[in-house]
């Protein structure tokens, strides 16, 4: 949540990131695509890690999820800038 949530937010962010629907998604797609990035974790780990926790999404897990219904997702974190047009992400805080 520390990522996408606006600097305001951040600022007095305690335990409630206080998001939206939207928000909430893109931090869950991100976090899949942040994954990637540590040793022994990966996307298939934490798409497993998420079913585990109780992540419930429309398509009954958190990869179908991720591979066939998180447009929205994209499209907030790409507005957002906090990923790049392939997808990368961009290793920087909200800025709005």
């Amino acid at each position: 949540h520390y990522i996408c949530i606006d600097e305001g937010r951040r600022r007095q962010l305690d335990t409630n990131a206080k998001s939206n629907i939207a928000e909430e998604n893109a931090v869950c797609y991100l976090q899949i695509l942040l994954s990637d990035q540590l040793t022994q974790m990966g996307r298939e780990r934490m798409f497993s890690d998420m079913d585990r926790w109780g992540y419930s999404f429309r398509l009954g897990s958190a990869q179908a999820w991720f591979e066939s219904d998180a447009d929205d997702a994209v499209d907030w974190l790409l507005e957002n800038h906090l990923v790049d047009r392939n997808l990368y992400p961009a290793f920087r805080l909200r800025s709005r």
